[in-house]
């Protein structure tokens, strides 16, 4: 599994999340990544698990911006 194609699936769950509410199925990830449902399944195991991802992935976001803010800037 690439990172990038992982970073696409992510950013496409947080869209269809954001747009259809929990409402939003596997199929409308796999849509908005033009890559088929089985595909995504190798990303986000499930509905719930899609739900529970975006916590986790604006996490890792922000960790990795007050990164570079501190590597460009100091502590």
């Amino acid at each position: 599994m690439s990172a990038d194609r992982l970073e696409k699936v992510l950013d496409a769950n947080d869209n269809c999340l954001t747009r259809y509410g929990v409402r939003r199925t596997m199929g409308d990830i796999a849509t908005t990544t033009s890559v088929s449902r089985s595909a995504i399944h190798q990303y986000v195991r499930s509905k719930d698990d899609a739900f529970r991802q975006p916590a986790g992935h604006l996490h890792d976001r922000v960790r990795s911006h007050k990164n570079i803010y501190i590597y460009l800037y100091g502590a």
